[in-house]
Protein backbone atom coordinates (compact mmCIF):
# COMPACT_ATOMS: atom_id res chain seq x y z
CA UNK A 1 0.00 0.00 0.00
CA UNK A 2 1.48 3.52 -0.93
CA UNK A 3 0.02 6.79 -0.38
CA UNK A 4 1.72 8.91 -3.25
CA UNK A 5 -0.20 10.50 -6.12
CA UNK A 6 0.58 9.44 -9.13
CA UNK A 7 2.76 11.30 -11.25
CA UNK A 8 1.07 13.95 -13.36
CA UNK A 9 2.77 16.63 -15.62
CA UNK A 10 0.57 19.15 -15.23
CA UNK A 11 2.62 22.78 -14.37
CA UNK A 12 1.78 24.28 -11.41
CA UNK A 13 0.64 27.46 -12.47
CA UNK A 14 -0.40 28.24 -8.52
CA UNK A 15 3.17 28.26 -7.40
CA UNK A 16 4.64 30.05 -9.83
CA UNK A 17 2.15 33.15 -9.75
CA UNK A 18 2.71 33.35 -5.87
CA UNK A 19 6.21 33.16 -6.01
CA UNK A 20 6.22 35.89 -8.69
CA UNK A 21 3.98 38.20 -6.73
CA UNK A 22 6.48 37.43 -3.81
CA UNK A 23 9.33 38.43 -6.37
CA UNK A 24 7.27 41.65 -7.36
CA UNK A 25 6.86 42.59 -3.88
CA UNK A 26 10.51 42.41 -3.35
CA UNK A 27 11.57 44.35 -6.15
CA UNK A 28 9.21 47.21 -5.60
CA UNK A 29 10.85 47.71 -2.34
CA UNK A 30 13.81 47.82 -3.87
CA UNK A 31 12.35 49.84 -6.08
CA UNK A 32 10.98 52.52 -3.66
CA UNK A 33 14.39 52.41 -1.43
CA UNK A 34 16.19 52.99 -4.86
CA UNK A 35 13.81 56.06 -5.87
CA UNK A 36 14.11 57.66 -1.82
CA UNK A 37 18.35 57.59 -2.36
CA UNK A 38 18.84 53.82 -0.02
CA UNK A 39 22.48 52.94 -0.56
CA UNK A 40 22.87 49.36 -2.01
CA UNK A 41 23.73 47.97 1.81
CA UNK A 42 21.02 49.89 3.14
CA UNK A 43 18.39 48.46 0.39
CA UNK A 44 20.30 44.86 1.35
CA UNK A 45 19.60 45.81 5.41
CA UNK A 46 15.73 46.44 4.44
CA UNK A 47 15.13 43.12 2.55
CA UNK A 48 17.16 41.58 5.47
CA UNK A 49 14.91 42.47 7.76
CA UNK A 50 11.73 41.74 5.50
CA UNK A 51 13.17 37.90 5.52
CA UNK A 52 13.80 37.62 8.72
CA UNK A 53 10.16 39.08 10.32
CA UNK A 54 8.72 36.78 7.26
CA UNK A 55 10.96 33.65 8.72
CA UNK A 56 9.06 34.95 12.32
CA UNK A 57 5.44 34.19 10.76
CA UNK A 58 6.50 31.55 8.76
CA UNK A 59 7.32 29.19 12.21
CA UNK A 60 4.40 30.45 13.55
CA UNK A 61 1.96 29.91 10.71
CA UNK A 62 3.75 26.28 10.83
CA UNK A 63 2.88 25.85 14.13
CA UNK A 64 -0.64 26.70 13.47
CA UNK A 65 -0.91 24.47 10.33
CA UNK A 66 -0.21 21.14 12.40
CA UNK A 67 -2.78 22.13 15.01
CA UNK A 68 -5.96 23.59 12.44
CA UNK A 69 -4.56 22.38 9.21
CA UNK A 70 -3.38 18.68 10.22
CA UNK A 71 -5.55 18.62 13.51
CA UNK A 72 -8.86 20.81 12.96
CA UNK A 73 -8.35 22.20 16.27
CA UNK A 74 -9.02 26.03 15.52
CA UNK A 75 -6.39 27.86 17.71
CA UNK A 76 -7.16 31.48 19.01
CA UNK A 77 -4.69 31.83 21.25
CA UNK A 78 -1.37 32.13 18.74
CA UNK A 79 -0.75 35.73 19.88
CA UNK A 80 -0.86 33.99 23.72
CA UNK A 81 1.81 31.56 23.24
CA UNK A 82 4.25 33.89 20.88
CA UNK A 83 4.32 36.09 23.76
CA UNK A 84 5.29 33.32 26.21
CA UNK A 85 8.13 32.05 23.94
CA UNK A 86 8.84 35.92 23.17
CA UNK A 87 9.22 36.93 27.29
CA UNK A 88 10.98 33.59 28.07
CA UNK A 89 13.63 33.59 26.04
CA UNK A 90 14.23 37.69 26.73
CA UNK A 91 14.71 36.65 30.53
CA UNK A 92 17.09 34.18 29.41
CA UNK A 93 19.56 35.74 27.37
CA UNK A 94 19.48 39.69 28.51
CA UNK A 95 22.00 41.18 30.59
CA UNK A 96 20.36 42.37 34.48
CA UNK A 97 18.01 45.53 33.80
CA UNK A 98 17.42 47.16 37.14
CA UNK A 99 14.95 49.37 38.23
CA UNK A 100 15.89 53.28 37.57
CA UNK A 101 14.24 55.43 39.90
CA UNK A 102 14.87 59.26 39.61
CA UNK A 103 13.20 61.85 41.99
CA UNK A 104 11.15 58.96 43.88
CA UNK A 105 9.54 58.33 40.40
CA UNK A 106 10.13 55.10 38.62
CA UNK A 107 11.10 56.03 34.99
CA UNK A 108 12.00 52.30 34.50
CA UNK A 109 10.33 49.39 36.86
CA UNK A 110 13.11 46.89 35.14
CA UNK A 111 12.21 42.96 34.41
CA UNK A 112 12.84 39.46 35.77
CA UNK A 113 15.38 37.74 34.05
CA UNK A 114 18.97 38.82 33.01
CA UNK A 115 20.64 35.81 33.23
CA UNK A 116 23.16 36.88 30.08
CA UNK A 117 22.43 32.75 29.02
CA UNK A 118 23.66 31.95 25.34
CA UNK A 119 20.90 32.21 22.34
CA UNK A 120 20.11 28.70 21.90
CA UNK A 121 19.91 27.99 25.27
CA UNK A 122 16.69 30.59 25.32
CA UNK A 123 15.22 29.34 22.16
CA UNK A 124 14.92 25.84 24.06
CA UNK A 125 13.51 27.44 27.13
CA UNK A 126 11.01 29.58 25.14
CA UNK A 127 10.11 26.64 22.87
CA UNK A 128 9.37 24.52 26.63
CA UNK A 129 7.53 27.20 28.60
CA UNK A 130 5.13 27.61 25.72
CA UNK A 131 4.68 24.48 24.63
CA UNK A 132 4.36 23.42 28.23
CA UNK A 133 1.74 26.11 28.29
CA UNK A 134 0.04 24.95 25.49
CA UNK A 135 -0.54 21.44 27.01
CA UNK A 136 -1.58 22.73 30.22
CA UNK A 137 -4.13 25.18 28.42
CA UNK A 138 -5.27 22.64 25.90
CA UNK A 139 -6.73 19.49 28.55
CA UNK A 140 -9.69 21.87 29.73
CA UNK A 141 -9.82 23.18 26.48
CA UNK A 142 -9.71 20.79 23.81
CA UNK A 143 -12.52 18.77 25.61
CA UNK A 144 -14.61 22.07 23.99
CA UNK A 145 -15.18 21.84 20.14
CA UNK A 146 -15.47 24.42 17.13
CA UNK A 147 -16.01 27.73 18.06
CA UNK A 148 -15.65 26.99 21.61
CA UNK A 149 -12.01 26.20 21.64
CA UNK A 150 -11.31 29.51 19.72
CA UNK A 151 -13.12 31.25 22.21
CA UNK A 152 -11.16 29.43 25.37
CA UNK A 153 -7.82 30.19 24.01
CA UNK A 154 -8.42 33.85 22.44
CA UNK A 155 -9.59 34.74 26.27
CA UNK A 156 -6.74 32.98 27.32
CA UNK A 157 -4.22 35.32 24.93
CA UNK A 158 -5.89 38.62 25.83
CA UNK A 159 -5.73 37.14 29.89
CA UNK A 160 -2.34 37.10 29.00
CA UNK A 161 -1.41 40.21 27.34
CA UNK A 162 -3.24 42.43 30.05
CA UNK A 163 -1.20 40.64 32.94
CA UNK A 164 2.22 41.14 30.69
CA UNK A 165 1.25 44.77 30.43
CA UNK A 166 0.20 44.91 34.57
CA UNK A 167 3.57 43.23 36.17
CA UNK A 168 5.07 45.92 35.70
CA UNK A 169 8.71 44.25 38.44
CA UNK A 170 8.80 40.72 35.96
CA UNK A 171 7.75 41.92 32.51
CA UNK A 172 8.43 45.94 32.58
CA UNK A 173 5.03 46.59 32.06
CA UNK A 174 4.04 48.62 29.29
CA UNK A 175 7.30 50.00 28.28
CA UNK A 176 8.62 46.24 27.83
CA UNK A 177 12.53 44.88 27.43
CA UNK A 178 14.97 46.69 25.35
CA UNK A 179 18.75 45.71 24.88
CA UNK A 180 17.73 42.00 23.69
CA UNK A 181 21.05 41.48 22.24
CA UNK A 182 21.61 40.12 18.07
CA UNK A 183 23.30 36.30 17.97
CA UNK A 184 26.45 38.03 17.08
CA UNK A 185 27.41 41.45 18.59
CA UNK A 186 28.89 43.70 15.85
CA UNK A 187 30.92 46.61 16.11
CA UNK A 188 31.60 49.53 13.13
CA UNK A 189 29.60 51.37 10.50
CA UNK A 190 28.54 48.19 8.65
CA UNK A 191 26.93 46.41 12.24
CA UNK A 192 23.67 46.92 11.10
CA UNK A 193 24.12 45.26 7.57
CA UNK A 194 26.03 42.14 9.58
CA UNK A 195 23.46 42.13 11.87
CA UNK A 196 20.74 41.67 9.69
CA UNK A 197 22.17 39.14 7.29
CA UNK A 198 23.34 37.17 10.32
CA UNK A 199 19.25 36.83 11.23
CA UNK A 200 18.70 36.30 8.15
CA UNK A 201 21.13 32.97 8.43
CA UNK A 202 19.82 32.28 11.53
CA UNK A 203 16.07 32.37 10.86
CA UNK A 204 16.64 30.49 7.24
CA UNK A 205 18.27 27.47 9.57
CA UNK A 206 15.89 27.19 11.95
CA UNK A 207 12.82 27.74 9.45
CA UNK A 208 14.73 25.02 7.25
CA UNK A 209 14.90 22.63 10.85
CA UNK A 210 11.25 22.75 11.77
CA UNK A 211 10.32 21.97 7.82
CA UNK A 212 12.19 19.14 8.08
CA UNK A 213 11.32 17.76 11.28
CA UNK A 214 7.14 18.28 10.50
CA UNK A 215 7.42 16.70 7.65
CA UNK A 216 9.02 13.94 9.12
CA UNK A 217 6.50 13.89 11.63
CA UNK A 218 3.32 14.73 9.00
CA UNK A 219 4.16 11.87 7.20
CA UNK A 220 4.68 9.13 9.81
CA UNK A 221 1.97 7.04 10.82
CA UNK A 222 1.70 9.94 13.96
CA UNK A 223 0.60 12.78 11.29
CA UNK A 224 -1.88 9.92 9.30
CA UNK A 225 -3.60 10.06 12.86
CA UNK A 226 -4.09 13.82 13.17
CA UNK A 227 -5.13 13.92 9.00
CA UNK A 228 -7.73 11.20 10.09
CA UNK A 229 -8.86 13.27 13.34
CA UNK A 230 -9.57 16.56 11.31
CA UNK A 231 -11.19 14.53 8.37
CA UNK A 232 -13.71 12.40 10.59
CA UNK A 233 -12.77 11.89 14.87
CA UNK A 234 -15.41 9.33 16.10
CA UNK A 235 -14.21 6.75 13.14
CA UNK A 236 -10.54 7.27 14.31
CA UNK A 237 -11.67 6.61 17.86
CA UNK A 238 -13.32 3.51 16.57
CA UNK A 239 -10.20 2.32 15.00
CA UNK A 240 -8.48 2.52 18.73
CA UNK A 241 -6.85 4.95 18.81
CA UNK A 242 -7.12 8.09 21.74
CA UNK A 243 -7.59 11.01 19.86
CA UNK A 244 -7.34 13.34 22.61
CA UNK A 245 -3.49 12.47 23.47
CA UNK A 246 -2.95 12.95 19.50
CA UNK A 247 -4.54 16.48 19.77
CA UNK A 248 -2.76 17.00 22.94
CA UNK A 249 0.56 16.12 21.36
CA UNK A 250 -0.17 18.07 18.31
CA UNK A 251 -1.54 21.43 20.33
CA UNK A 252 1.64 21.19 22.27
CA UNK A 253 4.12 21.10 19.61
CA UNK A 254 2.02 23.13 17.81
CA UNK A 255 2.43 25.87 20.85
CA UNK A 256 5.98 25.10 21.08
CA UNK A 257 7.20 26.03 17.94
CA UNK A 258 4.90 29.88 18.57
CA UNK A 259 7.48 30.07 20.94
CA UNK A 260 10.38 29.12 19.02
CA UNK A 261 9.12 32.02 16.60
CA UNK A 262 8.30 34.41 20.20
CA UNK A 263 12.14 34.05 20.66
CA UNK A 264 13.41 34.68 17.20
CA UNK A 265 11.33 37.46 16.89
CA UNK A 266 12.20 39.44 20.39
CA UNK A 267 16.01 39.13 18.88
CA UNK A 268 15.25 39.95 15.30
CA UNK A 269 13.77 43.60 16.63
CA UNK A 270 15.61 43.80 19.94
CA UNK A 271 12.54 44.55 22.00
CA UNK A 272 9.56 43.33 23.36
CA UNK A 273 5.96 45.25 24.14
CA UNK A 274 3.47 43.93 24.98
CA UNK A 275 0.69 46.02 23.91
CA UNK A 276 2.33 46.97 20.32
CA UNK A 277 3.09 42.95 19.45
CA UNK A 278 1.22 40.47 20.50
CA UNK A 279 -2.30 42.25 20.05
CA UNK A 280 -5.01 39.65 19.48
CA UNK A 281 -4.11 40.95 15.46
CA UNK A 282 -1.66 38.73 15.31
CA UNK A 283 -3.42 35.19 15.77
CA UNK A 284 -5.71 37.11 12.49
CA UNK A 285 -2.93 37.60 10.38
CA UNK A 286 -1.44 34.27 10.98
CA UNK A 287 -5.10 32.45 10.42
CA UNK A 288 -4.91 34.93 6.98
CA UNK A 289 -1.36 33.48 6.41
CA UNK A 290 -2.52 30.04 6.83
CA UNK A 291 -5.77 30.39 4.75
CA UNK A 292 -4.47 31.95 1.69
CA UNK A 293 -1.31 29.61 1.45
CA UNK A 294 -2.80 26.84 1.97
CA UNK A 295 -3.79 24.45 5.09
CA UNK A 296 -2.70 20.94 5.58
CA UNK A 297 0.64 21.73 3.70
CA UNK A 298 3.81 23.21 5.09
CA UNK A 299 4.68 25.04 1.57
CA UNK A 300 1.34 26.87 1.65
CA UNK A 301 1.84 28.39 5.20
CA UNK A 302 5.14 29.71 4.31
CA UNK A 303 4.59 30.66 1.19
CA UNK A 304 1.18 32.60 3.05
CA UNK A 305 3.42 34.26 5.38
CA UNK A 306 5.78 35.68 3.01
CA UNK A 307 3.04 37.04 0.85
CA UNK A 308 0.98 38.82 3.97
CA UNK A 309 3.29 40.31 5.59
CA UNK A 310 5.27 41.34 2.04
CA UNK A 311 1.98 43.23 1.70
CA UNK A 312 2.91 44.90 5.44
CA UNK A 313 6.16 45.44 4.44
CA UNK A 314 5.49 46.73 0.99
CA UNK A 315 2.96 49.27 2.07
CA UNK A 316 5.58 50.55 4.58
CA UNK A 317 8.10 51.12 2.14
CA UNK A 318 5.82 52.91 -0.28
CA UNK A 319 4.49 55.23 1.86
CA UNK A 320 7.84 56.02 4.12
CA UNK A 321 10.10 55.76 0.83
CA UNK A 322 8.43 55.31 -2.76
CA UNK A 323 6.43 58.42 -1.77
CA UNK A 324 9.39 60.59 -1.62
CA UNK A 325 10.28 59.73 -4.84
CA UNK A 326 6.94 60.09 -6.40
CA UNK A 327 6.96 63.49 -5.02
CA UNK A 328 10.10 64.07 -7.52
CA UNK A 329 9.49 62.01 -10.18
CA UNK A 330 5.38 62.36 -10.10
CA UNK A 331 5.47 63.65 -14.00
CA UNK A 332 8.09 61.69 -15.39
CA UNK A 333 6.83 58.48 -13.80
CA UNK A 334 3.20 58.86 -15.19
CA UNK A 335 4.62 59.56 -18.24
CA UNK A 336 6.85 56.37 -18.62
CA UNK A 337 3.59 54.46 -17.39
CA UNK A 338 1.19 56.22 -19.79
CA UNK A 339 4.66 55.48 -22.85
CA UNK A 340 4.45 51.61 -21.60
CA UNK A 341 0.73 51.26 -21.74
CA UNK A 342 0.20 52.84 -25.08
CA UNK A 343 3.28 51.40 -27.05
CA UNK A 344 1.59 47.96 -25.30
CA UNK A 345 -2.09 48.57 -26.76
CA UNK A 346 -0.13 50.25 -30.08
CA UNK A 347 1.15 46.28 -30.22
CA UNK A 348 -1.47 44.87 -30.10
CA UNK A 349 -4.09 46.53 -32.53
CA UNK A 350 -1.42 45.97 -34.89
CA UNK A 351 -1.13 42.05 -34.12
CA UNK A 352 -5.32 42.10 -34.04
CA UNK A 353 -4.99 43.79 -38.08
CA UNK A 354 -2.45 41.68 -39.26
CA UNK A 355 -4.49 38.87 -38.32
CA UNK A 356 -7.37 40.52 -39.87
CA UNK A 357 -5.76 40.70 -43.00
CA UNK A 358 -3.73 37.27 -43.05
CA UNK A 359 -6.34 35.29 -41.13
CA UNK A 360 -3.51 32.08 -42.20
CA UNK A 361 -1.62 33.40 -39.78
CA UNK A 362 -3.28 31.56 -36.66
CA UNK A 363 -0.35 33.25 -34.25
CA UNK A 364 -1.67 37.06 -35.67
CA UNK A 365 -5.03 36.69 -34.58
CA UNK A 366 -5.55 37.57 -31.01
CA UNK A 367 -8.53 35.87 -29.79
CA UNK A 368 -7.59 32.56 -30.86
CA UNK A 369 -3.98 33.09 -29.35
CA UNK A 370 -6.05 34.27 -25.38
CA UNK A 371 -8.25 31.27 -26.07
CA UNK A 372 -4.99 28.90 -26.47
CA UNK A 373 -2.00 30.51 -24.24
CA UNK A 374 -2.34 31.48 -20.65
CA UNK A 375 0.78 33.26 -21.26
CA UNK A 376 -0.49 35.41 -23.91
CA UNK A 377 -3.67 36.21 -21.87
CA UNK A 378 -1.13 37.37 -19.11
CA UNK A 379 0.84 39.20 -21.76
CA UNK A 380 -2.84 41.49 -23.02
CA UNK A 381 -3.62 41.87 -18.78
CA UNK A 382 -0.28 43.12 -17.86
CA UNK A 383 -0.39 45.68 -20.89
CA UNK A 384 -3.80 46.90 -19.90
CA UNK A 385 -2.68 46.78 -16.24
CA UNK A 386 0.06 49.12 -16.79
CA UNK A 387 -1.90 51.41 -19.30
CA UNK A 388 -4.38 52.01 -15.88
CA UNK A 389 -1.38 52.95 -13.89
CA UNK A 390 -0.84 55.19 -16.12
CA UNK A 391 -4.14 56.62 -16.18
CA UNK A 392 -3.99 56.13 -11.93
CA UNK A 393 -1.34 58.83 -11.48
CA UNK A 394 -3.41 61.25 -13.64
CA UNK A 395 -6.33 60.44 -11.11
CA UNK A 396 -4.43 61.18 -7.86
CA UNK A 397 -2.68 64.30 -9.73
CA UNK A 398 -4.72 66.40 -7.71
CA UNK A 399 -4.01 65.34 -4.26
CA UNK A 400 -0.12 65.72 -2.57
CA UNK A 401 1.82 62.19 -2.84
CA UNK A 402 1.97 62.63 1.10
CA UNK A 403 -1.80 62.74 1.58
CA UNK A 404 -1.95 59.47 -1.03
CA UNK A 405 0.84 57.77 0.99
CA UNK A 406 -1.68 57.98 4.22
CA UNK A 407 -4.13 56.39 2.54
CA UNK A 408 -2.07 53.06 1.71
CA UNK A 409 -2.38 51.06 4.61
CA UNK A 410 -6.11 51.36 4.24
CA UNK A 411 -5.58 49.76 1.05
CA UNK A 412 -3.15 46.84 2.08
CA UNK A 413 -5.87 45.88 4.29
CA UNK A 414 -8.87 46.30 1.55
CA UNK A 415 -6.33 44.23 -0.75
CA UNK A 416 -6.05 41.52 1.90
CA UNK A 417 -9.94 41.65 2.45
CA UNK A 418 -10.28 41.34 -1.70
CA UNK A 419 -7.55 38.23 -1.80
CA UNK A 420 -9.33 36.85 1.38
CA UNK A 421 -12.89 36.67 -0.83
CA UNK A 422 -11.91 35.58 -4.09
CA UNK A 423 -9.60 32.57 -2.38
CA UNK A 424 -12.81 31.67 0.06
CA UNK A 425 -14.88 31.20 -3.75
CA UNK A 426 -13.15 30.11 -6.27
CA UNK A 427 -9.70 28.45 -4.06
CA UNK A 428 -11.13 27.98 -0.44
CA UNK A 429 -8.21 25.00 -0.23
CA UNK A 430 -5.79 27.75 -0.50
CA UNK A 431 -2.98 29.22 -3.18
CA UNK A 432 -1.27 25.73 -2.57
CA UNK A 433 -3.39 23.31 -2.03
CA UNK A 434 -2.72 20.47 -0.25
CA UNK A 435 -1.60 17.27 -1.57
CA UNK A 436 -3.89 14.26 -2.04
CA UNK A 437 -2.92 11.03 -0.99
CA UNK A 438 -4.30 8.37 -2.35
CA UNK A 439 -3.96 4.47 -1.32
CA UNK A 440 -3.08 2.11 -3.91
Amino acid sequence: MSDRPPPTSEIPWSGIVVFSVIGGIVLIGILSAAIAGATPKGILTNLGFYVSIAIVFAILALGFNLQWGYTGLFNAGIAGFYLIGAYVAAFAITPPAPPIIVGGVVVFPGHLGGFSLPLPVGMVLAMLAAGATAAVVAVPALRLRADYLAIATLAFAVILQIATTNLQSITGGSIGITGIPPPIQYEGTDAQFLNAMTLVGVGALILLASILVLQFMAESPWGRVLRAIREDEEATMALGKNTFNYKLQAFAIGGALMGLAGALYGVTLGYLSPASSFAPSVTFSVWVMVIVGGSGNHRGAIVGAFLIYGMEWISVQVRDQAVLGLAANYVLMRDVFLGLGVNALVALGLIFVLGRLRPGLAWAHPLALCRRSAVVRGVVLTAFAVYGVGWAFILVEQFAPSAVGDTIFYTRLMLIGVLLILLIVYRPEGILRERKRVLR
